[in-house]
């Protein structure tokens, strides 16, 4: 009586794959391409949004810089003693945009010339967004009786 051994299945699958030379990915291998995907996607998707932030923000910095060039402009066409502190916005055509005039009177002290008390102001304005306090938009100018505004 002749002893017959078995093989399995599996090592008949295993012994045959191999020889045939079928090749596939493994789990982990697999699982590492993943990750540098997810990596990669997550550092596209973060540039992407700091370039739209970066875009707003210049977009914002060009618009208030005209703006306030304008308003500045309203402002030195007023009359010397009517220049006062203000506020408002743009109208219809920029209604997002708010602007905040402060205006000081200096004094020689404030200047360090002599004989220029009541002569100058300075006109301290801020161009912002409503509702946004991370966008605003600063500009000084100094304004001289019976003068023009100085840049």
């Amino acid at each position: 009586m002749s002893i017959r051994t078995r093989k399995s299945c599996s090592s008949k699958w295993a012994q045959g794959a191999s020889a045939a030379g079928v090749a596939g990915f493994t789990l982990l291998e697999v699982m590492i391409a993943v990750s540098l995907i997810a990596i990669a996607l997550v550092t596209l998707i973060g540039a992407q949004s700091q370039s739209v932030a970066i875009a707003t923000s210049s977009k914002f910095d060009a618009m208030a810089a005209l703006l306030a060039q304008r308003r500045l402009a309203e402002i030195s066409l007023q009359e010397y003693a009517a220049v006062s502190d203000a506020e408002g916005d743009f109208g219809d055509e920029y209604p997002q945009f708010h602007w905040k005039a402060q205006v000081t009177e200096l004094s020689e002290k404030d200047t360090g010339f002599k004989g220029t008390a009541g002569m100058l102001k300075a006109v301290d304005l801020t161009v912002s967004i409503e509702g946004d306090t991370n966008l605003s938009y600063a500009l000084r100018t100094i304004l001289l009786q019976g003068g023009k505004a100085a840049p």
